[in-house]
């Protein structure tokens, strides 16, 4: 094991003793409960200190800091957004009875973080955990636009509807899009309904788009905000345009492979 990471080991064992219920150790206390010599022990909890993850007041022993709160929070919130997310996609692909996805930006890419396929023999099929270049497909351009990149293209355009619909990235495939964002307006992913073109068409990707800008709005709450801020307007599904807009390109694929299962029309057995 390279030291640098046996070091890691060593500190992240030091707040492993806290986990029996106690909320405060004497350094000797510690020191007996890694079985580290006092010197080391002493170094690694004042880094820790120092880090935000253990505290200490003059004449008391160690406990637990702010950073540890901070990312048990964090922690929390990540189940609430996976549970309200799941939620709201299963009522999409049930009311539209197509296949539903939750994007986030990754880098460069977007990843299909949650992901429930329409229960249809003939879908638009992928698996969670799909990487795509970030701005091919309706999705992409949904996230490219929301993220702040610039004016070029039909980015403007998205951002001032707040929505996108237009043809897949795949052939014969038609999405509808939206950005999922916080309290503050920050971007955290996208809602996208995608189906064959040969059904998801007419007025069935402006329906989806009224229930998508619904489910956005349901999952904001579980996303983390700064408090007391005022969210910014959204559009309402009372305001969907007759025509909804189209991407520059007229929604065509954009470059690139992706570097998991691609997507799919084919006819397909069972969910």
């Amino acid at each position: 094991m390279p030291q640098t990471a046996g070091t890691v080991f060593k500190a992240l064992g030091l707040l492993d003793a806290f986990l029996g219920g106690t909320t405060e150790f004497s350094l000797r206390e510690l020191t007996a409960h890694s079985g580290l010599n006092k010197t080391t022990t002493l170094r690694l909890c004042a880094t820790l200190e120092a880090a935000g993850f253990l505290e200490r007041e003059a004449g008391s022993g160690y406990r637990l800091g702010p950073k540890i709160w901070q990312l048990a929070q964090t922690y929390r919130r990540g189940f609430r957004l996976e549970e309200q997310v799941r939620r709201q996609l299963q009522r999409l692909r049930d009311a539209t009875e197509e296949s539903v996805s939750f994007y986030v930006v990754d880098g460069e890419e977007r990843l299909c973080r949650f992901r429930e396929n329409s229960r249809l023999t003939v879908r638009h099929h992928l698996e969670e955990g799909a990487h795509f270049p970030l701005g091919s497909g309706v999705v992409g351009r949904v996230l490219l636009a929301f993220r702040g990149d610039g004016g070029d293209g039909d980015l403007p355009a998205i951002r001032k509807a707040g929505f996108l619909i237009g043809r897949g990235r795949e052939a014969h495939t038609t999405s509808a899009a939206v950005p999922v964002r916080d309290a503050a307006g920050r971007l955290h992913g996208a809602l996208v309904v995608s189906g064959p073109s040969m059904r998801f068409a007419g007025d069935a990707p402006k329906a989806a788009l009224r229930l998508l800008l619904d489910a956005a709005a349901a999952i904001a709450p579980a996303l983390p905000a700064p408090g007391g801020e005022e969210a910014p307007r959204e559009v309402s599904a009372s305001k969907v345009p007759a025509r909804e807009p189209q991407p520059a390109r007229g929604g065509r694929t954009e470059p690139g492979k992706p570097r998991a299962p691609r997507a799919d029309t084919r006819t397909r057995t069972g969910a």
